[in-house]
C-alpha cells in the first residue's frame, strides 16, 4: 500500500512537472513573464474647453477643421505667399529680367541681408579662439610657442622628419 502511493506520488509530481514544462501550461498558469512594450506607450494632450464654449459638432466625413493641410503648410514653409512676378519687379540693381524671376523663386525676399557679417564676425571669433582646450580633449600634445624654440632648430613639417 505505502509503494502503490509512493508510486502515485511519483507519476503525478511527473507529470506535473512535465505540463509546468509546457509553454502553454505555464502561459495558462500565469507563470509567463508579461512586460509592458515601451514602443506602445503614448501620450495625449490634454483636453481644452474653449473660452466662450463655442462648440459645434463635427459633420460625418469631414476634414477637421482644427488642423492645417500639412502639403500646403509645406508649401507655405518653402515658398512664401507672395508673388514672385511682383517680387521680382520690385528688385533694384542691374539684374536680367530672367535673373530676377529666378531670385524671387529662390525667395530672395525673405534673406537676411547682414549674413555675410555675421558670418565674417563669427569666422574671425574661431579663429581667435584658444585651441589648448580643444587640444586637452583631442589629447593632442600642446604646442609650443614659437619664442621658445632653440634659433638653431628648423622649422620641419615633412615627411622626413619622422625618421
Amino acid at each position: 500500500m505505502k509503494a502503490k502511493r509512493l508510486l502515485t506520488f511519483a507519476v503525478l509530481a511527473a507529470s506535473l512537472g512535465s505540463l509546468a514544462a509546457c509553454e502553454s501550461f505555464r502561459e495558462e498558469a500565469g507563470l509567463t513573464k508579461q512586460s509592458p512594450d515601451e514602443f506602445a506607450v503614448t501620450t495625449k494632450a490634454p483636453l481644452i474647453i474653449p473660452p466662450d464654449f463655442n462648440l459645434h459638432p463635427p459633420s460625418p466625413g469631414a476634414a477637421p477643421l482644427n488642423q492645417t493641410d500639412p502639403t500646403s503648410s509645406a508649401e507655405l514653409a518653402m515658398f512664401n505667399s507672395s508673388d514672385p512676378a511682383t517680387v521680382a519687379a520690385q528688385m533694384q540693381g542691374s539684374y536680367s529680367p530672367g535673373e530676377k524671376m529666378l531670385l524671387a523663386n529662390a525667395g530672395v525676399q525673405n534673406s537676411d541681408p547682414t549674413i555675410r557679417a555675421q558670418l565674417q564676425s563669427d569666422e574671425k571669433n574661431m579663429q581667435g579662439a584658444d585651441s589648448s582646450f580643444t587640444d586637452k580633449i583631442l589629447g593632442s600634445p600642446a604646442k609650443a610657442p614659437a619664442s621658445a624654440k632653440g634659433g638653431n632648430e628648423k622649422s620641419g613639417g615633412g615627411w622626413f622628419d619622422w625618421f
